[in-house]
């Protein structure tokens, strides 16, 4: 009996093999087919001679070349299995400085549309992906002249989620993972199922498995109590506002953390426009001073409730709930479930306007 179990054992691991490298050999053969041929043209300078192309968004070693003729220039080439975007860029020896590259750098998709680029400019024309990339990546230069981190979140979020299609949330994604929320991870890893075998997009995978699973934060758990003073000392519960039939946005802040300041007149906007209809804010500050706290309160005229335990990254709100990071959020419906995490900017309005239509 144990040598005819052994016997099939050993049949099941060599058909197992011989499966493994079936796949392997077909997968294999796939990739060395599987090219997208480009059709790109356009004009430069015109003292410009070469066209350089990068596979990186800020540039790096080219890997390709195309020559000018006064001042007109094109590329044909078939691009491998793998390769997402093209930078494109003329003759780099002119380029003196970052700001030069970015202001003079066009930056298109990977696709087979003809695509036509106007290097002076740093126009595109052709897929809607192209553009789209093109148009943020440009976006992202006025953001780093202002210094603007802000900004920058709110172009890359509006490049991943209007092209959901293409493959501009592979580049981006990974930058702003930590500040997507539950519902956006849901919607760009169900427009590309294949996104979560992208090594750049596992820790995305990895934030939706969190926010979507077992964490206090997930969609649908209840919200877990706690007590908290107010600024005038006086003790509160979570439950007091959680549960009670009304939406509440639970808000972690602290008043040293600039983008959370910053975040601040769109919470107050959205607390002004819906308070009225069932929404409630309870800020949970992670401050350690009380005078700090309180001013920032007063300086910013928050009129909702807040709490705090002035123990900073040691509050019992951080471990309980998982924060590592402000701002962050929870939307809570009236049953005190959560409804969805770090809303901000223009999610935060959109998932209020969607709840209180």
């Amino acid at each position: 009996m144990k040598q005819r179990t052994a016997f099939n054992n050993n049949v099941t691991i060599i058909h197992m093999k011989e499966t493994i490298t079936t796949l392997l050999v077909a997968l294999i053969t796939v990739m060395s087919q599987a090219q997208t041929k480009v059709n790109i043209h356009g004009v430069a300078a015109a003292d410009a001679e070469t066209i350089y192309f990068c596979n990186e968004i800020g540039f790096g070693k080219p890997i390709d070349s195309t020559t000018v003729n006064n001042g007109k220039w094109s590329y044909e080439a078939e691009q491998p299995l793998g390769r997402t975007l093209l930078s494109i860029v003329a003759d780099l020896k002119h380029i003196q400085s970052s700001q030069d590259l970015w202001k003079n750098m066009a930056v298109v998709m990977v696709d087979e549309m003809p695509t036509e680029v106007d290097l002076t400019v740093g126009s595109v024309k052709g897929s809607k992906a192209s553009m789209a990339m093109n148009e943020a990546v440009r976006g992202l230069y006025a953001c780093m002249k202002n210094n603007s981190k802000e900004e920058a979140y709110k172009v890359m979020h509006k490049a991943v989620m209007e092209n959901l299609e293409s493959e501009i949330p592979v580049h981006f994604v990974p930058i702003i993972a930590e500040g997507l929320s539950a519902g956006d991870l849901q919607k760009i890893f169900d427009a590309h199922p294949n996104y979560a075998l992208y090594p750049s997009m596992r820790e995305a995978k990895q934030r939706l498995d969190m926010l979507s699973g077992n964490s206090p934060r997930s969609v649908g758990k209840p919200f877990i109590d706690l007590t908290m003073n107010d600024t005038e000392g006086k003790e509160h519960k979570l439950s007091e506002w959680c549960g009670k039939g009304r939406y509440v946005l639970v808000d972690f802040w602290a008043s040293w953390c600039g983008p959370c300041r910053a975040e601040m007149p769109n919470v107050t906007a959205c607390y002004e426009k819906y308070h009225d209809k069932g929404l409630d804010i309870v800020a949970i500050s992670f401050d350690n001073r009380k005078e700090a706290w309180l001013q920032a309160i007063k300086n910013m005229k928050m009129p909702w409730v807040h709490l705090s335990d002035l123990a900073g990254w040691k509050s019992i709100a951080a471990s309980t709930y998982g924060i590592n990071a402000i701002p962050a959020n929870i939307l809570f419906d009236g049953e005190g479930k959560v409804v969805d995490t770090d809303l901000r900017g223009e999610q935060l309005e959109a998932k209020l306007a969607q709840i209180f239509k």
